[in-house]
């Protein structure tokens, strides 16, 4: 699955916390170099840099914080049926 960051929510969200570049790497855990390269897309965010950002914009969702090329799947939180199981339950905005 592609995504993308994005930038213009991730842009928004430094400005409403006063944040700066430097602060945004301090609070994901890695290099300003590095938030700088991929916030002007010269770098792909890496897994450490996606989970930084997820914990650091914990009031953003993942939809708020990445463009995907593919619509993300429906599903629950824990993976599970609501009985427990396995099974995958598709829902429709029709019922």
């Amino acid at each position: 699955m592609r995504m993308e960051i994005n930038l213009k929510n991730i842009e928004a969200y430094m400005q409403s916390k006063g944040w700066d570049e430097s602060e945004l790497a301090e609070k994901i855990g890695v290099s300003r170099t590095q938030v700088y390269r991929v916030l002007r897309g010269q770098r792909s965010p890496g897994n450490e840099f996606i989970a930084g950002l997820l914990n650091a914009c914990r009031e953003m969702g993942l939809n708020d914080l990445f463009i995907f090329e593919d619509p993300l799947p429906l599903g629950n939180e824990d993976g599970n049926g609501e009985d427990g199981s396995n099974e995958s339950k598709c829902y429709s905005a029709n019922t």
